[in-house]
C-alpha cells in the first residue's frame, strides 16, 4: 500500500515510482569561453520522484470521490513521508502535481491514467 503523510490516494489501481535524477546541479565549462574552464558545481540537486499508474472505480461517483481526494491533498500541498507500493520510504517529501490523462476509459470498471510529482523541497 503507498501512501503520503498517511493518505491512501492511489491504491485503487496499478501505480509505479521513479526516482527522477540525484546528485549536484553543476555548470559545465563553456567551449567558446577561455575564462570558464572548470566545471562549477552549484548545489545538490532535489530529490524528485514520479509516480504514474491508473485509478480504478466500479462506479462514476466514485471515480469522482477519488480524484477528489486526490486534488484536495495536492491543493493542500501535503508534505511527510511517502511510501511507495514495495515498502520503500522517502521522509520529507511534498506532493506537488497531479496531472490525469485526458479521457476516462469505461469498460468492466472506470480507470484513469495519470501522473503524480513529489518533491524533497531544498
Amino acid at each position: 500500500m503507498s501512501s503520503i503523510n498517511g493518505q491512501v490516494l492511489f491504491d485503487s489501481g496499478p501505480h509505479r515510482f521513479v526516482v527522477r535524477s540525484v546528485g549536484t546541479l553543476f555548470f559545465p565549462p563553456l567551449s567558446l569561453d577561455f575564462l570558464q574552464t572548470t566545471t562549477e558545481l552549484i548545489g545538490p540537486i532535489e530529490l524528485a520522484i514520479r509516480q504514474t499508474g491508473r485509478i480504478v472505480a466500479t462506479t462514476e461517483s466514485g471515480m469522482r470521490s477519488l480524484i477528489e481526494a486526490i486534488k484536495s491533498a495536492g491543493e493542500a500541498r501535503v508534505n511527510g513521508t511517502l511510501i511507495d507500493n514495495a515498502g520503500q520510504s522517502w521522509t520529507d517529501m511534498t506532493f506537488l502535481r497531479f496531472r490525469p490523462e485526458d479521457r476516462v476509459d469505461r469498460g468492466r470498471v472506470i480507470s484513469l491514467e495519470y501522473r503524480a510529482d513529489y518533491v524533497r523541497l531544498a
